[in-house]
């Protein structure tokens, strides 16, 4: 009966262990600025298959248009004015061998540098997460491109106005329970839920599989809404490397600016210089 009771205790003892060892490797169920009302995006490109079924999905629930071959075929999409949404293939710069698809939208930033930017206030961080563009308001002045550190919103042309997702905000109101591209993936690799569950699932996966290696969103930029489970680093994979900080938004406004006012200033200088220099010739 004591060896019995030994062993008991030895097991219960080895599973408090590893308990302890895992909840340690996860960290907490809720990281600090993870506020259990919102809601977030998790991306796992471990198990993206590539099938573009999100691309499809986002393209009709926002009356997008279709360009050719771009849902069938492995050719590099990027994000415009009608894709929102985007699944590349990704080579490991340190291990060609390691290859995943890549699925890529607006990160929703927490504090997002181009809802400061926007002189007019046309981009506004909904509570629940969302980065929501205005098109009503916008101006189509692009200080919000140029501010944002992962170069997601795009200019409409034929709108004149700046465009890119929205996470989906207005499916939530109608009582869907999920994005269009999360509730279109077959695979799983798409999750959607409240942010601090999300956190959790990542850390969860990034510990448990093994190729695995880093979590997008959770310190760059200050933190963002979306989260990405990535199979490399960011720049090994061709990806925008964002700024592990908060990007000062009044200094951005300011930096973009003062910088057009600049470009303005030396276009006007090389006109009055070029025509001072043509009037004397022509004399």
């Amino acid at each position: 009966m004591k060896k019995a009771a030994e062993k008991i205790d030895r097991r219960k003892f080895l599973k408090i262990m590893a308990g302890t060892s895992a909840y340690a490797a996860l960290g907490p169920v809720r990281p600090a600025g993870a506020q259990p009302y919102r809601f977030g995006k998790l991306a796992d490109t471990t198990r993206c298959i590539g099938c573009k079924r999100c691309m499809s999905a986002c393209k009709r629930w926002n009356k997008l248009k279709v360009e050719r071959d771009e849902l069938v075929s492995d050719r590099e999409t990027h994000l415009s004015a009608q894709n929102w949404v985007v699944v590349n293939f990704r080579a490991d710069t340190m291990n060609r061998t390691r290859r995943t698809y890549q699925h890529w939208a607006c990160q929703h930033c927490i504090q997002p540098a181009c809802a400061g930017a926007c002189p007019v206030k046309a981009i506004t961080k909904l509570p629940h997460g969302y980065v929501v563009v205005n098109e009503k308001k916008c101006i189509g002045c692009r200080y919000c491109y140029q501010s944002c550190p992962f170069k997601v919103p795009q200019f409409d042309f034929e709108k004149r106005v700046t465009r890119k997702c929205t996470l989906c905000f207005d499916r939530i109101l109608i009582n869907y329970s999920k994005p269009a591209c999360v509730a279109a993936c077959p695979a799983g690799a798409l999750s959607f839920g409240y942010k601090h569950e999300m956190i959790l699932e990542a850390k969860k996966r990034l510990y448990k599989v093994k190729s695995a290696k880093h979590i997008l969103g959770l310190k760059e930029a200050g933190g963002t809404d979306m989260l990405t489970i990535l199979t490399a680093k960011p720049e090994d994979l061709g990806l925008v490397v964002a700024p592990p900080k908060v990007v000062n938004q009044n200094l951005d406004k300011l930096r973009i600016t003062a910088a057009g006012f600049m470009s303005a200033s030396a276009l006007a200088g090389m006109m009055y210089l070029y025509r001072t220099l043509t009037g004397n010739n022509s004399r």
